[in-house]
């Protein structure tokens, strides 16, 4: 294994601190960010996974680290990037599998915030959006979710003098990173929880509530950090315990740990 750490924390604003806020740099270990534009619009995780790889050329990585939703893309991503006989474990904080309605809930966050409307209720896009749809058509899930959302943010530029044509070109250009993030949910969804034979430490908050048997890991080690979710990925704690799970570093063929010369 390399000294490269592989990150999956989708960019964007956010009041969760985020896995860059450990600065695992400072420590030694190259880290490379792979949830960077342009963004894969794959709906399936073991699609945009392989989207991800293709980003990423070196040797296996000591260790793939996700945050919350794209813990299944990290998964899927060791799964195809593990050597054989030697799987990259996996280091997720407050790790949790994305379902249906979260996913519901954050398109009517997106909606909120490009229109002041939230689109919800019997005759919106929660109707639209069942569980069938989320988990057996993604590509349309995808399709219903972009529509909606561009007209929402459409109405917008017609108030300000836009003719119907440039307020949705001008909308979908405005929206592109909003339907980025929503088709990563989408795709973290639809996963197979791939057994890639590795383990999983799990670094989480005490009020979190996924599983402490992680599907598809051969081991899953919980480790609770006394802290709030905002907070996790800035707490010294987490950083320590991070730093200590991912042991000393290999320099010239030998170990090394942080601080030694």
């Amino acid at each position: 294994m390399s000294e490269v750490l592989l990150v999956l924390d989708f960019p964007g604003r956010r009041d969760e601190a985020r896995i860059s806020d450990l600065r695992l740099e400072e420590a030694g270990w190259k880290t490379e960010y792979l949830m960077s534009p342009p963004h894969s619009r794959a709906v399936r995780a073991r699609e945009y996974a392989t989207a991800l790889a293709a980003r990423y050329t070196g040797q296996a990585p000591r260790a793939v680290l996700a945050y919350c939703m794209a813990a299944s893309l990290a998964q899927e991503l060791a799964a195809l990037i593990s050597p054989p006989g030697n799987p990259v474990p996996l280091f997720l904080y407050d790790g949790e599998p994305a379902h249906p309605a979260a996913l519901r809930k954050a398109v009517r966050t997106v909606t909120a915030q490009v229109s002041g409307e939230d689109g919800a209720g019997p005759d919106g896009l929660d109707a639209l959006l069942d569980d069938a749809v989320l988990t057996q058509r993604p590509e349309h899930a995808v399709d219903l979710i972009e529509r909606h959302v561009v007209r929402s943010a459409a109405g917008f530029f017609r108030l300000e003098g836009f003719d119907d044509e440039m307020a949705t070109d001008a909308a979908t250009t405005a929206c592109g990173f909003y339907l980025d993030w929503l088709a990563h949910l989408v795709a973290a969804q639809n996963t197979d929880w791939p057994g890639w034979g590795g383990e999983v430490q799990h670094i989480r908050t005490p009020g979190h509530r996924a599983t402490t048997e992680w599907p598809g890991a051969a081991v899953t080690e919980n480790h609770v950090v006394d802290t709030d979710r905002n907070g996790l990925l800035v707490d010294p704690r987490t950083r320590d315990l991070t730093l200590s799970l991912l042991g000393p570093m290999v320099q010239d063929g030998k170990r090394r740990r942080e601080g030694e010369a």
